[in-house]
């Protein structure tokens, strides 16, 4: 899987709390799978995936057998989707769900030595076409390709869908229920905790986002599962980008969330606009937000930037500003990377939105100042009665 080693992958979360269970090679070739699924497809494609991708012990004739099986069980292996209680994500008591098949065919070619498989045209919500609805998970394939249980793979999945928060709180039966494990599977908690969790804590410690749990009880019994976890700042936003770090905590400090900027930097990777574009949206966003017309300048700048809508205004000001220059543009004339109106930061500051809350805040605002902006280059400017902190190109 070399030729995708430096690929994300994404899945709905609907699909990561789906309640279904892999063995192994199943997981091998879904995994497989996925990573061949690039952000712009409109369908699925029928893949070919060889054999040494899928069975990494090869024993005579045992591992044909084991394609063999997998294919025959692949016919007939289906997802079950919940529609979740759309705030907390939680399970509905009364559930609205579907049963969907997963795969549209998957066939073992000898002459090839391998695998030909496509996933179901019916889950295509659930793995294609993922931006136009802002509900859905990634990952990057390195990390993914690192687990080997099935189990461990499923709660590396559940872990990153809340990334941004830090922890996550499933009951024993939830988390039993997703997992696909039968009552009659670890009857006994302290099998299901070395079986299931600790060997999951094990694997997803070589990940981008070890955890550790706490064990919430209900009188002598194990009723929920805390999951903390940290997600590793070997993200896409932070390793394969020049001057990441800038932007991306720009936003963050407007309230962006790390998913959101996450798929922001694939789009910068695509080459879909480079990072000036990412100014200038913040520039026209917060202008509209002083005039009153917007409520929320984190989902404006997210919607723009992920749906283009302001790229080309944003090439027609570069054409412009291009074709104007006909004399030197002294430093103090250039214009401003980014810019932020002093007292909107101060509002930030008094009044952090949920993510503000959950990272280290300097105890007061002039620390926050010089910590997050004068130390990164920002200056203070008047700008008619206001003052703003800019930073130059």
């Amino acid at each position: 899987m070399e030729a995708n080693s430096d690929k994300r992958v994404a899945q709905h979360n609907a699909l990561i709390n789906a309640r279904f269970s892999f063995v192994p090679l199943q997981m091998r070739l879904f995994v497989a799978l996925l990573s061949r699924i690039d952000f712009d497809d409109v369908d699925f494609k029928e893949h070919f995936i060889p054999l040494e991708e899928l069975v990494f012990e090869r024993r005579g004739g045992s591992a044909y057998e084991q394609i063999d099986e997998m294919c025959k069980g692949l016919a007939s292996f289906t997802l079950y989707i919940e529609e979740l209680e759309e705030k907390t994500r939680k399970r509905r008591r009364k559930p609205s769900y579907t049963y969907i098949p997963l795969m549209a065919e998957a066939g073992y070619r000898a002459d090839l030595g391998g695998v030909i498989a496509s996933f179901n045209p019916k889950i295509m919500p659930y793995l294609l076409q993922l931006r136009e609805s802002g509900n859905f998970t990634t990952a990057d394939i390195q990390q993914v390709l690192k687990l080997k249980s099935p189990q461990s793979l499923r709660i590396y999945w559940l872990l990153k869908e809340y990334a941004d928060f830090g922890k996550r709180t499933m009951s024993v039966e939830d988390l039993r229920f997703v997992l696909g494990i039968e009552e009659h599977e670890y009857p006994r908690f302290s099998n299901f905790k070395a079986r299931v969790l600790d060997k999951a804590q094990d694997e997803i410690a070589n990940t981008d986002i070890p955890f550790t749990y706490e064990l919430e009880r209900e009188g002598k019994t194990v009723a929920r599962i805390k999951f903390l976890f940290q997600q590793l700042a070997a993200s896409a936003t932070k390793k394969t980008l020049p001057g990441a770090t800038e932007w991306a905590n720009a936003l963050l400090q407007i309230g962006v969330s790390q998913r959101s900027i996450t798929a922001i930097a694939h789009q910068l990777e695509q080459g879909e606009y480079e990072v000036g574009y990412i100014a200038y949206v913040v520039r026209i966003v917060e202008s509209q937000f002083q005039k009153g017309k917007i409520k929320k300048p984190a989902g404006a700048i997210y919607k723009a930037l992920v749906e283009k809508y302001l790229l080309e205004d944003y090439n027609v000001s570069l054409n412009t500003r291009q074709s104007s220059k006909k004399k030197l543009i002294l430093p103090s004339e250039r214009k401003p990377t980014i810019a932020f109106c002093l007292r909107e930061v101060q509002e930030m500051y008094d009044n952090p939105g949920p993510y503000a809350r959950r990272q280290e805040r300097a105890t007061t605002f002039e620390e926050h100042l010089q910590q997050v902006y004068l130390n990164e280059g920002f200056i203070l400017e008047h700008r008619g009665e206001e003052q703003w902190l800019v930073k130059h190109s």
